[in-house]
């Protein structure tokens, strides 16, 4: 398909390969520190999971579920306003002890707006349909096997109906998520990514099962895992997969594994960790998983240079979810890289895991480098076990939001100052760690650049990263921008080109290219001071592909930019790279004389997917 490639110029880049992306599944959410941890009762979150309409009372049964959502939203929003009224009024009377210091009210303001907001997506969500754009050589549009790209949205017939409410593009594989919390995939799997037997070869969306939850995990015994209520340690279990699948809330894509987060708090994995020399590994699956170890691969026919052992974990595939029984508390967000996973847990720490050599996953100096005398032990304990990230100052730090890119994490933390500061660390031959060089780091490193700036939201691509304020307005870019996918140049850069620094990225702006040589055009052009902030639409959520950016706006557009050969901007029939922030003004194909509205975008290897519904505004 002429697939132009990612030229590197630094020694440190990992393999190559399959291009990926990092995928922010929660579009700009901001975490805040737990409710027990401030004294302010947590209260309890009903599912939101509805029976699926029928074509015959599909209507009805979707009114009675959209008010039965709104109530609950009501509901439990009075109840969290009433519990932080009572908090109050105790603490100024002094009956929850002397009154705590400036931090300790940060804190609580994080928690209040991380659970309001958690309400409103969890019963009054937006879903629709999916509309999918880019190269699908590899099924990852899911039209079936007679489309094979698309340079405009268009309607993945296959999902219609199913009330999609968030998607995940991968590095050539694609998840969907419905308000039920039914989980769908499409595209290679080559490596397990779709978690399912692929439905024509994977062109074409299934639906994946065996969310099961093991006694081993954050939530121990909980019903479901055995037959009576939570905590009776003499209960007898439930056959393993006789248990009731998890409901799914969240889910993250990343080169060739997938992520999905559940209401408990529970982790799944499936697909497969690659490493520099194309190795797959996965995690161990917990002692009361039942099913085969080596998944869907007939033993019985290996070929001559297939060796039993390269297929029983932690080497392998992973053909369908397991549960991530090694984290020790349940989590609450979810981000996939390349090749390493990150979660944040209830008490907003965070945990990291994979095969990350190039300090991705910040675990320091002891970390020691894979290759294949590496032996299994140190495979499972060192690099495929979740545990915390080491810090460059070690303080108390309460996680609100995090990133996975290509190869390296992103983090933003409140410190025990109660500033707010991004940190960084892995890979950085193209600056894409916003640190102002091209060092790696091991260890999560605060991004001096950003301090008093208050960014809130983070999101890696494969070499370049981007950053949200709080406002929404403000848009920073830094790494890698050759493809335009930094949006800040007025030409095609040269190969390698990088920018060192983080830089506005104005949605809307205009330029006096007269005034511009033309060998500047092919750098940064855009002066901070020069942007009208009055004409900044408000950054809704961001996605950043492997060499490309998707933006939604609250008021309801899309803004695409980066590598456009291949069609992942949506741009229409122009090859070129889109080099600055472009609406997506275009009429979704096969839907004549529609409007749609926008409500979930996702950026994947070399394609994109979004969540539209009708509405007033959207492609026009």
């Amino acid at each position: 398909m002429g697939k132009r490639t990612l030229e590197t110029d630094h020694e440190e880049t990992p393999a190559k390969g399959r291009r990926f992306t990092a995928t922010s599944s929660m579009g700009g959410h901001r975490h805040a520190s737990s409710p027990e941890a401030q004294g302010v009762t947590t209260i309890a979150m009903a599912s939101s999971s509805s029976s699926r309409p029928t074509s015959s009372d599909g209507s009805i049964r979707s009114s009675k579920a959209l008010r039965a959502r709104r109530h609950l939203y009501h509901s439990s929003q009075m109840v969290l306003n009433s519990q932080l009224v009572e908090w109050a009024r105790d603490t100024l009377a002094g009956r929850n002890g002397p009154i705590p210091n400036d931090a300790f009210y940060y804190n609580i303001a994080d928690n209040y707006t991380f659970h309001s907001k958690e309400i409103l997506r969890r019963f009054n969500r937006s879903y629709g349909d999916v509309a999918v754009f880019g190269d699908g050589d590899c099924g990852q549009l899911g039209c079936g096997e007679g489309i094979s790209s698309a340079r405009v949205p268009r309607i993945l017939v296959g999902m219609r109906n199913k009330n999609v409410n968030m998607l995940a593009c991968g590095g050539l594989h694609t998840l969907a998520l419905s308000e039920e919390g039914v989980v769908y995939s499409w595209g290679c799997n080559d490596e397990g990514s779709l978690g399912v037997d692929a439905v024509e070869d994977g062109f074409m969306p299934g639906r994946v099962g065996g969310f099961y939850a093991s006694e081993f995990g954050p939530n121990g015994r909980k019903k479901g895992v055995v037959a009576a209520a939570a905590g009776d340690d003499s209960a007898a279990l439930v056959p393993f997969e006789q248990r009731k699948e998890a409901n799914i809330v969240q889910i993250a894509a990343g080169e060739t594994q997938s992520l999905a987060l559940s209401t408990d708090g529970d982790v799944y994995m499936w697909g497969a960790f690659k490493d520099s020399e194309g190795r797959s590994f996965r995690n161990m699956p917990p002692q009361d998983d039942s099913r085969c170890p080596t998944g869907r691969k007939d033993m019985s026919t290996l070929e001559e240079d297939e060796r039993p052992e390269w297929f029983q974990p932690p080497r392998g595939n992973q053909d369908w979810p397991l549960h991530v029984f090694q984290i020790e508390r349940p989590a609450k967000d979810i981000s996939a890289g390349g090749s390493f996973n990150a979660a944040l847990l209830d008490d907003d720490t965070i945990v990291t895991w994979g095969i990350g050599t190039t300090g991705e996953m910040a675990r320091g100096e002891g970390m020691s480098n894979l290759d294949k005398k590496t032996s299994m032990e140190i495979i499972k304990e060192k690099f495929l076990k979740p545990a915390p990230p080491v810090w460059a100052v070690p303080m108390k730090r309460t996680v609100l939001s995090l990133s996975c890119g290509g190869f390296h994490l992103l983090v933003v933390a409140r410190d025990a100052d109660a500033s707010q500061n991004v940190y960084s660390c892995g890979l950085n031959q193209y600056a894409q760690l916003g640190l102002g060089d091209i060092e790696n780091r091991n260890v999560l490193t605060k991004v001096t650049f950003f301090e008093e700036r208050d960014i809130t939201t983070v999101e890696g691509g494969y070499q370049f990263s981007c950053f949200v304020d709080a406002t929404g307005k403000k848009l920073y870019a830094c790494g890698r921008g050759d493809y335009g996918n930094l949006g800040i140049t007025l030409k095609q850069p040269g190969a390698g080109w990088f920018e060192k620094t983080p830089t506005r990225v104005p949605l809307v702006h205009t330029i006096d290219e007269s005034t511009i040589s033309e060998e500047k055009k092919k750098e940064t052009c855009i002066v901070e001071a020069d942007i009208d902030e009055e004409k900044q639409p408000e950054i809704a959520q961001i996605s950043c592909g492997s060499t490309h950016v998707i933006v939604r706006t609250k008021g309801g557009d899309v803004y695409t930019w980066g590598f456009g050969e291949q069609g992942a901007c949506g741009q229409g029939k122009d090859y070129n790279d889109v080099l600055r922030p472009k609406k997506l003004e275009t009429k979704l194909k096969n839907i004549q004389g529609s409007q749609y509205e926008v409500k979930f975008v996702s950026g994947g290897g070399q394609h994109s997917s979004v969540v539209i519904a009708t509405g007033s505004k959207g492609f026009h």
